[in-house]
């Protein structure tokens, strides 16, 4: 196992194009691989000191927490804490199909 470079690569490619135009980097103008390859968008990638910028917003939800951030460690990945319904009432009807039921 590798361990995440963040794409490195694709943040130089985008710091230097915007370098050559004379602007700052895009909100959402660099996707590294990972999030690329995801199909529910679970991966936002951006500068959390751009206050308008999606992955800050993310930041300032009550949802957002860090691992072992009680042992003072400073991680850049950061997360989003799953929702679930604690009402099951409220649950969606059973589709009918038994366990041995084809997905």
């Amino acid at each position: 196992m590798e361990k995440c470079t963040y794409c490195v690569q694709r943040i130089n490619q985008a710091r230097i194009a915007a370098f050559k135009e004379n602007r700052t980097i895009r909100d959402g103008e660099i996707q590294t691989a990972c999030q690329q390859a995801c199909p529910t968008q679970a991966i936002v990638f951006g500068n959390i000191q751009d206050h308008d910028s999606r992955v800050a917003k993310l930041r300032e939800e009550p949802r957002h927490y860090r691992l072992l951030e009680e042992l003072n460690t400073h991680p850049r990945t950061t997360y989003l804490a799953r929702l679930r319904n604690p009402n099951p009432a409220l649950e969606p009807a059973a589709s009918g199909q038994g366990a041995s039921g084809v997905h």
